[in-house]
């Protein structure tokens, strides 16, 4: 489908502004705006999506409603400086001269450019202003002849933060001033961004010349901090080339009203020199052709937007756009009259509304979260509870499985115990005939009973051990003695014997009764039981004497 000439000049118009690479969706964001060209630049940098159908072009200008009616400001585009080549094609002269005359005066120029830069940097030191000399125009261009019709060169991307510090550093060197929050902290020597320095700021005190508290970072972060944060932005664009811009930074930037009503109202300022790549391209989407240049932009609502249920959403929107001169379009008193009487009042209950929603929204998702908080320590103490149940459940039974394994143990012991009295009492010696020379001892068992026993000299101790020990087993189970000791049982008596008076232990050994002294006539001895040891009340009686 082939388009008009006049459409063809806006395309060429709408291209040479946004450098765009993608000439079929540049032509088609124009025809869905009705070939405007000032709309399709506003929804491309903006973002907004255009589904009017396209508007016929007016036969006369008496049908287009006048700007002055719409409660959005526009762009005026000036486009002179992408002006064409001459149409044979061929340079003029002067741009075959331009650098030989550029390199012979940067030559002639080179002392004052080094006496420039030694009293810049005294100034400095001392903390004075100081105009700021770019030596790299002290050329050709000294005399204002710029070559037009030859589009300048893009500076290089570079990281948006350093560029916007490098210029709050050199706009500081040159004003002499300082921002309001480093002023403030300065003067107490505290952190910029404690309590105090803030209150400080706030005040306005400090030292004498202040300058707005810039943001540092890149111009598309400020617009979304802008925008979630509800606040008024400002964007101050310079340009060193300009004649305007020493006197603009001067008079209008350190102006204490104007850095107040910015302060208090709680701007978010974003500057730059379009040298920088950052400032070049955000020209580029405000269409600022004229510096220095000072735009306002805030959340309003679209003019013609609503919804069923009222007034869509506040969007981004360039309220107000001032450049020239700052003596009088760009003038601290311009500025700060227009911001008093006429944006305050335009964006404030917006940004209050905005401001409110936002503050709910964040007591509903701080509610949520406390919410959220509460069930999650909840089923933690629930979590924490049933895990100590299950641990006191698990002690118990570990306790009671300790238990019942102590038991067997000790009932298992206690019949092996029995089955080796059993066997040994079954292979005990016999007392030897009345004829024989033997010991005669008497022992005193606890349950009152005594044992009178005959024993052989040649009979060891451990043989008098066993026969008082098998005195403990219960009565009538002769019958049950095993005829092998139990596999792996190791016996150990539960009693000690000793001698009445003096009282004396006798071990159980393998030494013969004939070798104890106390024992070799007889005796008589008296069972002592060991500590948790009891006797057991059937044990079978004893021989009386």
């Amino acid at each position: 489908m082939s388009i008009t000439p006049s459409q063809q000049e806006a395309l060429i118009q709408f291209h040479a502004i946004t450098n765009s690479a993608d000439i079929e969706a540049d032509r088609a964001l124009l025809e869905r705006v009705g070939w405007d060209v000032q709309r399709a630049i506003q929804a491309k940098y903006d973002g907004e999506d255009i589904v009017e159908p396209p508007q016929p072009e007016p036969s006369s200008s008496s049908s287009r409603s006048p700007v002055a009616t719409r409660p959005l400001e526009t762009f005026e585009i000036d486009d002179t400086v992408q002006g064409p080549n001459p149409p044979n094609g061929r340079k003029p002269a002067f741009f075959v001269l331009y650098p030989i005359f550029n390199r012979v005066f940067a030559i002639i120029s080179y002392p004052l450019t080094v006496s420039l830069s030694v009293f810049a940097f005294i100034f400095r030191l001392l903390r004075l202003p100081f105009p700021r000399f770019n030596t790299a125009t002290l050329r050709f261009n000294f005399f204002g002849a710029t070559p037009q019709g030859r589009p300048r060169r893009p500076p290089r991307p570079g990281n948006p933060a350093d560029a916007a510090e490098r210029w709050i550093r050199e706009l500081e060197d040159e004003t002499g001033a300082i921002s309001v929050t480093r002023a403030a902290a300065s003067a107490t020597g505290v952190d910029v961004n404690s309590d105090d320095a803030l209150r400080r700021r706030d005040r306005g005190e400090g030292r004498g010349r202040l300058l707005p508290d810039f943001w540092v970072g890149s111009y598309e972060s400020a617009l979304k901090t802008a925008q979630k944060d509800a606040r008024p932005m400002c964007v101050i664009l310079t340009c060193e080339e300009h004649d305007d811009t020493a006197e603009f930074k001067r008079s209008v930037l350190t102006d204490p009203d104007l850095v107040r009503v910015l302060t208090d109202n709680d701007f978010i300022v974003w500057g730059g020199d379009v040298r920088d790549h950052e400032a070049h391209q955000t020209s580029l989407k405000l269409s600022a052709t004229t510096f220095p240049f000072v735009a306002f932009i805030a959340l309003h609502p679209r003019s013609g937007s609503r919804t069923s249920s009222g007034p869509s959403s506040p969007q981004l929107c360039v309220l107000s756009r001032h450049e020239g001169s700052p003596t009088s379009l760009t003038s601290a008193t311009t500025l700060h009259n227009h911001i008093t009487n006429t944006l305050l009042p335009r964006v404030n209950p917006i940004l209050t509304r905005v401001k409110n929603e936002i503050r709910v929204r964040k007591q509903e998702q701080e509610l949520i979260a406390q919410q959220d908080r509460a069930y999650k320590e909840a089923e933690r103490r629930d979590r924490e509870r049933a895990e100590k149940r299950q641990a006191e459940e698990r002690r118990k039974q570990e306790e009671e499985a300790e238990l019942r394994r102590l038991e067997r143990e000790k009932i298992s012991k206690a019949e092996q115990r029995e089955a080796w009295r059993r066997w040994k009492r079954n292979t005990l010696p016999a007392e030897p005939p009345a004829a024989e020379k033997a010991i005669r001892i008497v022992v005193r068992l606890p349950n009152g009973e005594r044992l009178t026993k005959r024993f052989r000299p040649s009979e060891s101790v451990e043989d008098l051990y066993a026969a008082v020990d098998v005195c403990f087993l219960p009565r009538g189970e002769e019958a049950t003695a095993p005829s092998t000791a139990p596999v792996g049982y190791i016996h150990e008596y539960d009693f000690r014997l000793a001698t009445s008076y003096p009282r004396k232990e006798i071990d159980p050994s393998s030494e013969l009764l004939g070798d104890v002294d106390i024992l070799r006539g007889g005796g008589n001895l008296v069972v002592e039981m060991n500590a948790g040891a009891t006797l057991d009340e059937d044990s079978e009686e004893s021989d009386q004497e």
